[in-house]
């Protein structure tokens, strides 16, 4: 057993019952942290928490940390799309990852004030940089910096006893390219990633360091501090960007890697590639089902389909909801045949996730080819209404 292992096993022993307990007396308040709440996951993540919020019997405060330049944009989105619901209430409050935990200990404290003992509060890290860049090792580095500083700023906290951490990893921290899986056979939450390296020439290797050691240093924080943490590991995430109140998806998320990539998809630019990946708007459920369930404590969990889906499989439906939409030639996607899977061969399963997700969270996928389909028509339409 790895000391990352052993640490997670310790930890689930000692904090589980002591948590559950704390977490489940009833309270009259729950208030939900969300780092990188304007970014695909955040944001979807925040609408869950909206949802959620319309069903529960205690009151909601929702703190939405984004960066400072986006405080108004994101106050005027957040202030349509909840409308006049009454049972949750939307701050938005500024987040810089690399200031030494200062803004995470303001938000902290925000939530604290004036909120008594019977108040629940659930950290949703999710912040993190991704994507092609010119310094992507300084910006890996910057990833495990920002999440040291909020684990430590937690640690620091003076309601910890009433606080928990959904921390988001990846399957990049489960598993480098090519890696073999420990059973030989798949992947599994025991799995991670011991391969990638910080590479001049290799931005993607660096993310995937970045999110291997800082999912370890999580673990390793957490447990010398007994703070309650679970951590979600999604694959590649894809699907329909969440929608504002006038049913249109933000176009503030035009930046996102996946929805970049899957734009060029679709609109016949780039080659389908086959990809291990998730639906984002089960990626957000699972979140807040982890922040929710006491069962949740202590667990790593991975969060994506269990099988690549071949890429012309992806090209052909992507095609029809260019027919059925006629707003893309359907003759113009393509599809890479070339790459036949990494230790694993395409349609063979590579990760195990079905089981653990529905017996810890209670949560089935939305099947992939769902999620292609809508994210197709999503992207489609939002760029025809521009």
């Amino acid at each position: 057993m790895t000391r990352s292992n052993f640490a997670i096993c310790f930890y689930c022993i000692i904090l589980a019952s002591v948590s559950a307990l704390a977490l489940t007396n009833g309270y009259k308040k729950r208030i939900s942290i969300v780092t990188g709440a304007n970014g695909y996951v955040g944001k979807e993540v925040v609408s869950v928490l909206l949802s959620d919020a319309a069903e529960d019997d205690c009151d909601n405060e929702i703190l939405c940390l984004v960066r400072p330049n986006r405080i108004e944009t994101e106050t005027d989105y957040w202030k349509r799309v909840q409308g006049s619901s009454t049972r949750a209430t939307v701050k938005v409050l500024p987040y810089d990852m690399l200031d030494g935990g200062k803004t995470i200990t303001e938000a902290l404290n925000t939530a604290i004030q004036g909120n008594g003992s019977d108040t629940n509060i659930c950290v949703y890290h999710i912040a993190s940089v991704f994507g092609p860049s010119e310094d992507h090792i300084d910006t890996a580095k910057d990833n495990v910096k920002g999440t040291k500083d909020l684990v430590e700023a937690l640690a620091n906290f003076s309601r910890l006893d009433c606080c928990r951490l959904v921390f988001t990893s990846s399957m990049a921290a489960v598993r480098g390219s090519g890696q073999t899986p420990k059973n030989g056979e798949y992947y599994t939450y025991h799995d991670w990633n011991t391969q990638s390296k910080l590479e001049d020439g290799n931005w993607g290797s660096s993310y995937q360091w970045s999110k291997a050691e800082s999912e370890r240093i999580a673990w390793e924080l957490a447990e010398e501090s007994n703070i309650p943490m679970v951590t979600i590991c999604p694959s590649f995430v894809f699907g329909p960007p969440t929608s504002g109140a006038d049913g249109e998806g933000d176009v503030n998320l035009s930046s996102s890697f996946s929805i970049t990539l899957f734009g060029q998809w679709v609109r016949g630019e780039s080659p389908v590639q086959s990809r291990l990946f998730v639906d984002v708007r089960d990626v957000a459920k699972a979140h807040v089902l982890a922040g929710n369930r006491p069962e949740a404590i202590g667990q790593r969990i991975i969060v994506s389909t269990e099988a690549r889906v071949p890429s012309q499989e992806m090209a052909e439906i992507l095609g029809e909801v260019c027919k059925e939409t006629g707003l893309s030639d359907p003759e113009k996607v393509s599809f890479d045949g070339d790459f036949k899977g990494g230790a694993i061969p395409i349609g063979t399963r590579e990760v195990e996730a079905a089981s653990r997700l529905k017996n810890i969270l209670g949560l089935t996928l939305v099947p992939v080819q769902e999620t292609i389909r809508d994210m197709g028509r999503s992207l489609l339409l939002a760029e025809e209404s521009k």
